[in-house]
Formats: structure tokens, sequence, C-alpha cells
């Protein structure tokens, strides 16, 4: 499920990232400019759908997403700094260093978010469970 979830994450991004980098929003770090605003938009998005879908976390919405925050937060910086360096300082392919971060940062969130936002020891509940508890707080 993480990895149907990721192509889902990982597609949008690009797709944002693409048409940004394009547009070239910063003067001399296009690539960099257009990765961290598609991070940023991509950050809720995957929280939303990891929430749902992949660690079915009875974890707390905002507790889970302070956490989650502060994880890509953290990884925001790091992998903006480096397709800045790769792709806007160095001159490597910017749709290469894409999925390089993508890869690497990816394979680092799922194993934050598993053990910070969304840790096994709080259990688990079912996306019917889930599904059904929305629908009683929603007729309350």
């Amino acid at each position: 499920m993480y990895c149907a979830v990721g192509c889902i994450n990982v597609a949008v991004m690009f797709l944002i990232y693409y048409w940004l980098e394009g547009m070239a929003l910063v003067e001399g770090f296009p690539a960099a400019s257009a990765w961290a605003i598609a991070y940023l938009v991509s950050t809720w998005q995957a929280h939303f759908l990891h929430r749902w879908l992949t660690f079915e976390s009875p974890t707390g919405y905002t507790q889970s997403l302070i956490v989650m925050l502060v994880i890509y937060g953290i990884l925001w910086l790091i992998s903006t700094a480096s397709i800045a360096y790769f792709s806007d300082i160095l001159g490597y392919n910017h749709i290469i260093i894409f999925f390089i971060n993508e890869a690497i940062f990816g394979f680092l969130s799922f194993l934050t978010l598993r053990w910070l936002a969304f840790p096994l020891s709080d259990g688990r509940i079912t996306r019917s469970e889930r599904l059904a508890e929305f629908k009683e707080r929603r007729r309350a």
C-alpha cells in the first residue's frame, strides 16, 4: 500500500515540480525553487493518504500532522539543498536528480513516518473502521 500511495504522491509532486521548474521561479535556482514548492504542496497530500491508506494508525490527526511536519520539514531542507547543489550548481539533469532525491528521501520518509508519526505501538485501525468512525462523527 505504501508503494501505491507513494507512486500517487510522486506523480503529483513531479507534475507540480515539472510545471514550476519550467517557470524558473528563482533565477539561478529553478530546480531548487520548484522542488521546494512541490515538496510543500505534496506534504499535506502525503500525510492524508498515508494516514488513511498506508499506516492505518489510530494516532490523533493533529499529533501525527505535527510530527510529520517536523519530519518533512527536516527532509525538505536537506533535499532542497541537495537538488540545488546537484542540479542548479553542478548542472546535472534536473529530472534525474528529482528521481534520485525521491528515491532517497522517500525511503527516509517511510522509515521516520513509521517510527515517529504513525508508530506501531499505537495499534492499528482498519480503513473500514476509520470510515465508520468518520461517518459516526458526521452524524453527531
